[in-house]
């Protein structure tokens, strides 16, 4: 499968200052020396990264069902897991099926950099007896890609699922960090009211089951209080999500100026804190939403401002918040990178072998068709 994004492990000046950033954060926070191998894993090209996943021990033995590429005109993704380890089954026929926007700014990272996560994710659902697939959108990313590309082919994978592999949209959770988080809200507004400049049909397409947000960058222009109170304690900081919001921006200003006369009248397809012309929440969320933030990390005020405003417009019912006390940006994604012991540890052993990265277990929890933890 051809890269999409080769760009990416020639690191850009911004994408250097991200990585200096996130070192000396963690140095300070820990009092310890970075281990080189944590900024390898997130700066590397996305080949290396799912090879070194995929040849351990965990995983070799499955590894011609994992991981497996879906190229198509109007997207590209990774099909991380089909029904099961040992008995890959098409997606129609599993208990859940995630579509997962992966985080970075719009900028940076890659399926690749998250399949240990995602695997991980694997393992806890289908340890409750149930079966997941998930398929994971290679999006292109900013500047060479700008916004709304990135919708356009989340719409397209999303139609994808639904009329290509037919999977029930009831069965599906749309699910994203940070930047993937947006843009997984950007596409269930696109999904209610579709924008004109993405020629992907999007019509009368029903809305998914669940929404799963971990961390979600709601607002690229406002700064809430915790910009400034929680810099200390996030590897993000206001500053630097100000100036990536202005790339992606500036992106989407040029992409569209020949369709729109007004941003505002598409505002609320990038601006989710208080977008001009409002949101109808009610009609545009799905019935099942489960939102991970953490205590210390810098979009705190706007996770739960953001939450308050959905259960004013829809009703508490099928909202659930989860605050990670004293954790980061995304600590769940972060857990399976940072750490090189347990990350080894981990991929030494098999996949019935539990008790690792027990923060991307509780997410899997919340997953279970039950109900148990809507």
């Amino acid at each position: 499968m051809t890269d999409r994004n080769p760009s990416f492990g020639r690191l850009r000046l911004f994408d250097y200052a991200l990585l200096i950033y996130c070192a000396l954060f963690i140095i300070r926070k820990t009092n310890e020396i970075l281990n080189p191998a944590c900024i390898r894993s997130i700066s590397r090209p996305g080949s290396q990264h799912s090879q070194a996943v995929l040849s351990s021990p965990r995983y070799r033995p499955y590894r011609r069902h994992l991981y497996e590429p879906v190229s198509r005109v109007d997207f590209s993704a990774y099909w991380i897991l089909q029904n099961s380890f040992a008995k890959p089954a098409p997606p129609s026929d599993s208990d859940t099926t995630i579509l997962y926007l992966h985080g970075g700014g719009y900028f940076s990272s890659l399926p690749a950099h998250y399949l240990l996560f995602l695997l991980r994710l694997a393992e806890s659902i289908i340890g409750s007896g149930e079966t997941i697939s998930i398929l994971a959108l290679d999006y292109g990313l900013v500047p060479e890609n700008p916004f709304p590309s990135q919708l356009a082919e989340a719409a397209a994978a999303y139609n994808y699922l639904l009329h290509d592999e037919h999977v029930p949209a009831e069965k599906i959770v749309i699910a994203g960090d940070s930047a993937g988080g947006h843009l997984a809200l950007s596409l269930l507004v696109h999904l209610h009211e579709p924008l004109s400049a993405i020629i992907t049909a999007v019509d009368n397409l029903p809305k998914p089951g669940s929404l799963l947000l971990l961390s979600p960058w709601l607002s690229l222009k406002k700064e809430p209080s915790t910009f400034t109170t929680n810099t200390d304690t996030d590897f993000i900081s206001g500053p630097f999500l100000h100036r990536a919001g202005r790339r992606v921006l500036k992106g989407w200003s040029r992409s569209l100026s020949k369709s729109f006369t007004a941003g505002m009248a598409i505002s609320h397809y990038v601006e989710f804190l208080d977008p001009i012309p409002g949101i109808d929440w009610k009609a545009v969320l799905p019935s099942r939403i489960r939102v991970f933030v953490g205590s210390d990390e810098v979009m705190l005020d706007s996770i739960l401002s953001w939450v308050d405003t959905i259960q004013v417009a829809r009703g508490q019912e099928g909202v659930v918040v989860h605050i990670g006390e004293g954790k980061m940006h995304v600590w769940q994604w972060l857990e399976t990178i940072l750490d090189e012991d347990e990350t080894k540890k981990f991929l030494d052993g098999r996949v019935e072998d539990n008790g690792v990265f027990d923060e991307v277990d509780r997410i899997g929890q919340v997953l279970t068709t039950s109900g148990k933890y809507w």
